[in-house]
């Protein structure tokens, strides 16, 4: 099985999507266990749809990746302005994708279910359950940002995503807030269960979403609130209350894609 990929860049958190989507869970997880080990600077694999009448995304470990799908959305797009509605691994219904006219890409996320999904367990930790991931949030103060080495954060979270029975999940992260004199600042870690990972994200869209919306609780007004990434970069999280049980929500950053096709050939059960 030969496999055609692309290389996109949404706001430092690298991310492969092949192109064509694969049934076969354990090839999608092969396919993707290859590409990071081919490229060490991708933190996660997704499949689109080569029918662009059709957008669709699925994610190698079948969880939701908000990051992945405004990447989609820019593959689709080629660049240009415009919205498309998509169907998404881990997410109900089709949610919306697109760029904007300052070119950035923005993706909706499916935060919750029911509002009582956002909990608080003291002491400002939140626990975040959206369909696809559940994101906990986390406040730390200044002087605890020199703790957070790369070991001793996969240390913590894997903690805590043990202590809230979260390891059996498709995708569950901890999201480590600072405050600093730049602004907030998160430091993401997400176990993805079918691959096995545990990374260390260089942004995180989801992540940066469930903060936003855990303002939004704490202050019962909309959100609209910028984060710094461990890559330097920032994406914006935005919460409007319409009247509705649940508010509408989306983050948005900038979107590099690489157009060069690359090849990650003979991948199978089986073979090499």
């Amino acid at each position: 099985m030969d496999y055609c990929y692309q290389l996109f860049n949404p706001s430092g958190n690298v991310t492969a999507l092949i192109l064509g989507l694969e049934k076969n869970g354990q090839l999608r997880r092969r396919a993707a266990q290859k590409i990071m080990e081919k490229h060490p600077e991708v933190e996660q694999v997704g499949f689109v749809s080569l029918d662009k009448k059709d957008p669709r995304l699925m994610m190698a470990g079948g969880e939701f990746c908000g990051n992945a799908l405004r990447a989609a959305a820019c593959y689709y797009l080629a660049g240009q302005a415009g919205e498309l509605s998509m169907k998404v691994s881990g997410a109900q219904p089709h949610l919306k994708a697109g760029s904007s006219k300052k070119g950035e890409f923005y993706a909706q996320i499916p935060l919750v279910e029911r509002p009582e999904d956002i909990v608080h367990k003291g002491k400002g930790f939140y626990q975040v359950n959206m369909p696809g991931i559940v994101q906990i949030v986390i406040p730390l103060h200044k002087e605890q940002e020199k703790t957070l080495s790369e070991e001793n954060v996969k240390k913590r979270t894997l903690e805590i995503l043990r202590q809230q029975h979260l390891l059996g999940t498709p995708a569950a992260g901890v999201m480590f807030l600072v405050k600093t004199a730049k602004g907030r600042r998160i430091y993401p870690c997400v176990r993805v269960a079918a691959l096995g990972t545990l990374i260390c994200e260089q942004a995180c869209g989801s992540g940066t979403m469930a903060v936003g919306l855990v303002e939004a609780v704490k202050t019962g007004m909309d959100v609209d609130i910028s984060l710094l990434q461990p890559s330097g970069q920032a994406i914006h999280a935005q919460v409007l209350h319409t009247g509705k049980k649940l508010p509408e929500c989306r983050i948005l950053g900038s979107v590099n894609g690489d157009n060069r096709k690359r090849w990650l050939r003979d991948i199978g059960l089986g073979g090499r």
